[in-house]
């Protein structure tokens, strides 16, 4: 069954559990129009997860691929149902740790970048009550398994940037910078 048909659910079997106490967990996920995928797309994800393993101390618990929906109207655009099935061939097999969300191609209208963060904030940390941090109690090593929240962070490419700087493309509460350690990073 495609991934637009039938009552919508959001995949989260490819979500990993948070291992340690003083790690934060993190989702990645990337908006556009991915006509098409390309290897750089896959790329941004691996990259961005080796950075938080090696330099923060977020631990990246699942990648989501979110494919605008037909209301973009973009030329050249394939369809949504293409593109969703098209990013979900991409990462089958691929990848343990990737997914794709059909819910912002599944909406009748235009969705902003910012509403659809705010959506997966919301079937991750409301919905599902967070992450299944696993904590090993150092006394006696027992494994318990704690909810702790979801960080939610945008992978955006340069085109998504420079829409940033364009008037009123972006609400100016939806972006928030900040540099830290001379890395400028997006937060939304």
């Amino acid at each position: 069954m495609s991934l637009m048909e039938g009552a919508y659910s959001m995949p989260t079997q490819r979500l990993q559990p948070v291992m340690g106490a003083d790690r934060t967990p993190l989702v990645l996920v990337a908006c556009g129009s991915f006509s098409p995928l390309t290897f750089l797309h896959l790329r941004m994800f691996e990259m961005a997860r080796d950075h938080a393993h090696f330099h923060t101390n977020f631990n990246v618990i699942g990648g989501y691929l979110s494919p605008v929906n037909d209301a973009y109207a973009k030329p050249g655009l394939a369809s949504a149902l293409d593109r969703v099935n098209m990013c979900d061939l991409a990462v089958r097999d691929t990848s343990e740790w990737i997914m794709v969300d059909p819910w912002e191609a599944r909406q009748p209208t235009y969705l902003p970048t910012a509403q659809v963060l705010d959506h997966f904030d919301h079937e991750l940390n409301t919905v599902r009550g967070g992450a299944d941090c696993l904590i090993v109690d150092p006394v006696t090593g027992l494994t318990k398994v704690e909810k702790r929240r979801v960080r939610i962070m945008l992978l955006a490419g340069s085109d998504l940037i420079l829409t940033m700087s364009e008037p009123g493309v972006w609400a100016e509460k939806d972006v928030s910078f900040r540099a830290e350690g001379g890395v400028r990073e997006f937060c939304a």
